[in-house]
């Protein structure tokens, strides 16, 4: 048998290009503009302004479309990289919630430099396929109600799918650099976009559900899913609206109230909704009036390329990717 180091080694050995969490990292700014999201049947391209802009972090484009093939994917992808005159651009892929998984372990008991192959070895006990076909990384759960946590989050997805995905995006003519999952996506999104230095709610509207993230500054705490989409969301039935922000607002509470007894932090003071169906309008007042803190959509431009959204709409995963990389 292989032993940890080994194993970790032999998956981020030096033909790995890519560096696996890129909001992790202490790298130079580079020029890449462009995040992508692809999942198994959409992908969201998005493009930055040039980093002299007033506004760098803003987009002058985003594109999207569904597909039904990894050929079909490819085909569009090569056709916006012309459009956009994108040949050769580095590019940030975002992992959405589907193509990985994030489980919070006890931190092993082993020098720091064994850390990431000590935990990666650990994640046998986790899955439900060799730990030898998997690619991970991790970073640490914040300081608990009781003080420093002696916790990590791993982050880590199938290296088949992974592959997959880095062809696709090479054979576009693209250089993929770095790899971010929707956490802390939605994370960049609240510290270089909303700028605050609150504690926040991001709620990400898919058709059947809701993924509601809690963060501060460059902190990542909770995830949950509320079991309230777009298709439930959407009416304009009054009565049918009252129902649902009752319903919509204690997943809301439950979650801050699990968020507060356990990191015993900054409470949050404010709820973001991304969405840009343009349908919600009547939900983030009336979730102020229910829970008292402040709820607003956030600003996000259309396609550029469509006017129908594909959903679920990746391309707030695709931007809050790419901020990671800009703000470093």
């Amino acid at each position: 048998m292989i032993s940890a180091r080994t194993a970790y080694r032999t998956l981020f050995g030096s033909n790995t290009l890519l560096s696996w969490l890129n909001s992790l990292r202490n790298v130079k700014q580079t020029p890449d503009r462009a995040g992508l999201c692809i999942s198994h049947d959409s992908i969201s391209l998005v493009q930055a302004n040039p980093a002299s802009h007033t506004d760098a972090f803003s987009l002058t484009h985003s594109l999207q479309a569904a597909t039904n093939s990894p050929e079909q994917a490819l085909e569009l992808l090569k056709n916006w990289v012309s459009e956009l005159g994108l040949q050769h651009a580095g590019v940030i892929l975002t992992l959405e919630q589907e193509a990985f998984e994030l489980i919070q372990m006890d931190k092993p008991d082993v020098p720091d430099a064994d850390l990431k192959a000590a935990t990666h070895w650990k994640l046998q006990e986790y899955l439900e396929y060799p730990v030898t076909e998997a690619i991970s990384d991790i970073f640490e759960v914040p300081e608990g109600r009781h003080g420093h946590s002696n916790q990590l989050f791993v982050a880590v997805a199938r290296r088949s799918l992974l592959e997959k995905r880095i062809k696709l995006i090479r054979d576009a003519g693209l250089k993929p650099t770095y790899i971010d999952i929707a956490q802390l996506a939605m994370r960049n999104l609240i510290e270089g976009r909303l700028q605050t230095s609150d504690t926040v709610g991001i709620v990400h509207f898919h058709p059947n559900d809701s993924r509601l993230y809690i963060c501060r500054n460059s902190q990542f705490y909770i995830t949950r899913v509320i079991n309230l989409g777009l298709n439930s969301l959407i009416t304009d039935d009054e009565m049918q609206q009252l129902q649902l922000v009752d319903q919509f607002s204690l997943e809301v509470q439950r979650t801050m109230d699990y968020y507060d007894s356990h990191f015993g932090q900054s409470p949050v003071r404010q709820l973001h909704f991304v969405d840009r169906s343009g349908q919600l309008n009547w939900l983030p007042d009336a979730v102020t009036n229910m829970l008292g803190i402040k709820a607003s959509r956030v600003d996000m431009p259309q396609n550029t390329n469509q006017q129908n959204l594909v959903q679920p709409d990746q391309a707030p995963l695709a931007w809050g990717g790419l901020i990671g990389r800009l703000n470093r």
